[in-house]
């Protein structure tokens, strides 16, 4: 037995291709693109606030040295008081900076997740509907 090809069979598959990936593309594949752009713009900003907030700890730790060496070059009795006063700010500004970056990106890594799980739920509903969509177009057809 020959298996002979209909030309007008295949033209319809191949319609009936290029209609499902054009639906895929506009009602699928560009919506997911979407939030991985955005997704990836807010990671490079929540990045670009980061490395600020560590440039910011690198300057008040530039400041604490700048006491320390200020308060060496004064009398015995003033330094000693001196270095323990700046070491005790130094430690307080550097506990206070570390534990605002630590909120900071905690937060950052909850709102990453959050997102995450957000877009999950998107892409889920996207594609159930899609999926309906086609079973009902392909049950026509």
């Amino acid at each position: 037995m020959e298996i002979i090809p209909n030309p007008q069979v295949m033209l319809v598959v191949f319609i009936v291709f290029i209609i499902t990936m054009f639906l895929l593309n506009k009602f699928v594949f560009e919506p997911i693109i979407y939030y991985i752009d955005q997704r990836n713009a807010k990671i490079n900003s929540d990045l670009a606030i980061a490395s600020q907030d560590d440039k910011e700890l690198s300057e008040i730790n530039k400041q604490i040295n700048k006491i320390l060496s200020e308060a060496k070059s004064e009398a015995y009795a003033i330094k000693s008081r001196a270095i323990q006063d700046a070491k005790d700010s130094a430690n307080k500004k550097i506990e206070q900076a570390q534990l605002e970056n630590r909120e900071k990106m905690e937060e950052f890594l909850k709102e990453l997740s959050d997102q995450k799980d957000k877009m999950r739920k998107d892409i889920k509903a996207c594609l159930s509907d899609i999926d309906s969509t086609l079973l009902m177009k392909i049950k026509n057809v």
